[in-house]
């Protein structure tokens, strides 16, 4: 299966069974994610649920035909991806359909081959918007919380610096970074090659060829190695403006510690921070990524919330600090007792969570009791025993994350209600 369409989902509408079945064999061989539709109003609404990457379509059908069907796609998403299937008798729906900016034409019988070229081709494209706009969403948190380093270049050369960018070299003058480098390309490792190869004009002296350079490449490559002052290997992004034809203004944003200033922004956001388990931002972001699987590929998933029996009596009796050792000395028990795919969650206090991926309530119920057991074999050394009251449910169709919690909520207080150290469910 090509890499390239290894997260991306596909819609396929046809109407005759016959054709559907053998081109959707060949476009499973490429994409896990395929979803059928046999007309344009059946297609319609599994886009609505799903919103499928690529939608590809007949244009002749009945209920709905496909110009209809793309025309209320496109109201619900104005740059979903859209390839039609057409043939020579139907030009006058062309003419209708290029109105509609579809991304591509196939010609019936479609050949398979062209169908699975021009599929990788959309494919391509919609992955390089993803990564372009994940770059600009770093590149925009760093630039906003770091000052940048600014050189003005006139030609080859640079004309002016600013002195955090003349110290990151250890140097005082514009001057002394002239004579430090043959030329601007060479500061920024660009060989004469490299513009070359981009087929840039080279001849100029006077013509800002950085800028030439840096636009005809990948934003996600606009990422340079410098060595400083003190032979550290630094990394930086390098945003350029151009002011005329001879200068423009390069401003460098370091990138040396974006692996760790990223991971410390994630951990802020989704970490809670006594127990290092998942908050509720995290387990909001899964839900609705579960409940898509669902409506997708009807795949089940369960949740249970429990909290900790007589937890206030620790906190009273022994201080907060021995309640915040028990919630740590839970949460490590429990997390080393479920699968990777689980979601563990603290909710807040003394109130956990888990949302059991691809699972039914039936298994679920066995998970839970497997964990009620490893915590109520649980001991503090001063506090005791810890116990802890568990309600399950399941997802339905038309949940939300509020009312699938509110069952879950209820079932554990039913558990309270018996007796405490126990499970209840929901169905």
């Amino acid at each position: 299966m090509s890499n390239i369409l290894k997260d991306i989902s596909i819609l396929y509408v046809e109407d005759e069974p016959e054709v559907q079945e053998g081109y959707a064999k060949a476009l499973r061989r490429i994409c896990d994610d395929l979803l059928l539709a046999s007309n344009g109003e059946e297609g319609y609404k599994v886009y609505q649920n799903a919103q499928s990457d690529i939608v590809i379509s007949d244009i002749k059908m009945p209920v709905m035909n496909g110009l209809d069907m793309i025309k209320k796609i496109k109201e619900i998403n104005p740059d979903a991806k859209i390839i039609i299937t057409t043939a020579h008798s139907e030009s006058a729906y062309m003419m209708e359909a290029i109105s509609y900016h579809v991304d591509g034409y196939l010609l019936k019988p479609v050949d398979k081959k062209s169908m699975i070229e021009l599929v990788e081709k959309i494919a391509s494209n919609i992955i390089l918007e993803r990564e372009n706009e994940t770059y600009k969403k770093i590149l925009q948190y760093i630039i906003n919380s770091k000052n940048t380093l600014s050189l003005l270049i006139e030609g080859r050369e640079p004309y002016f610096a600013s002195r955090s960018f003349l110290k990151l070299f250890g140097i005082e003058s514009v001057e002394k970074l002239n004579k430090r480098f043959s030329s601007i390309l060479e500061m920024f490792s660009i060989s004469e090659e490299n513009l070359k190869e981009l087929d840039l004009n080279i001849d100029s002296q006077r013509e800002c060829f950085l800028y030439k350079y840096l636009m005809s490449i990948k934003e996600r490559d606009r990422i340079i190695t410098i060595q400083d002052s003190y032979k550290n290997n630094r990394k930086f992004y390098v945003n350029i403006a151009k002011i005329n034809a001879r200068y423009c203004l390069v401003n460098l944003t370091d990138f040396t510690n974006i692996d760790k200033e990223i991971k410390s922004v994630i951990e802020r956001i989704y970490i809670d921070g006594l127990t290092k388990i998942y908050n509720r931002n995290k387990l909001e972001e899964v839900f609705e990524y579960e409940v898509k699987q669902y409506k997708r590929h009807k795949q089940p998933f369960s949740v249970v919330l429990f909290d900790i029996d007589f937890f206030k009596n620790f906190n009273d009796t022994y201080g907060h600090m021995i309640g915040d050792e028990i919630l740590v000395l839970l949460t490590e028990s429990v997390r080393e007792n479920i699968r990777q795919s689980d979601l563990f969650v603290r909710w807040g206090g003394e109130e956990f969570v888990i949302l059991f991926t691809n699972t039914i309530l039936e298994d679920a119920l066995k998970s839970a009791e497997k964990l009620r057991r490893i915590i109520e074999s649980l001991e503090h050394e001063l506090a005791g025993n810890i116990t802890a009251s568990f309600g399950l449910t399941q997802f339905r169709e038309n949940d939300d994350i509020n009312a699938l919690f509110l069952r879950a909520d209820e079932a554990m207080y039913e558990a309270k209600s018996s007796g405490r150290n126990c499970i209840k469910f929901i169905k």
